[in-house]
């Protein structure tokens, strides 16, 4: 009679597939942003063997993804106020840089030369 096996271990990870018995992660570039890749699929190694350990690094690795398209989307999405935000005019000058708020106590910096609107 064989021992009984890690119910966990022969599960798959989520964006995963496993070659050699390595897990591998996998997403496809969606559609609307093909143009900004070379492939239409990004894959790399999760450096391990366990099915426990890729699920949690594959998962991440899907939202790290998720995070960078969104904020990919909304680059080219209509923002209110968008005309009036300062552009750098050279290649020394600080870019523009967005900051998301949870409460008005915090700050929002639209550039790195204002002041912040609560001052």
């Amino acid at each position: 009679m064989e021992p009984p096996q890690n119910v966990a271990e022969n599960k798959t990870a989520p964006h995963s597939f496993v070659k050699d018995g390595v897990f591998y992660f996998v997403r496809i570039v969606p559609k609307d942003l093909k143009q900004l890749y070379t492939s239409s699929k990004i894959s790399h190694i999760l450096r391990t063997r366990s099915a426990s350990v890729a699920a949690p690094r594959a998962t991440r690795a899907a939202q790290q993804l998720d995070e960078y398209w969104y904020h990919l989307r909304l680059k080219d999405s209509d923002l209110p106020g968008k005309h009036m935000l300062r552009v750098a005019q050279n290649a020394n000058a600080a870019p523009v840089t967005f900051v998301a708020f949870s409460t008005m106590r915090e700050t929002v910096k639209l550039s790195k030369a204002g002041p912040s609107i609560f001052d």
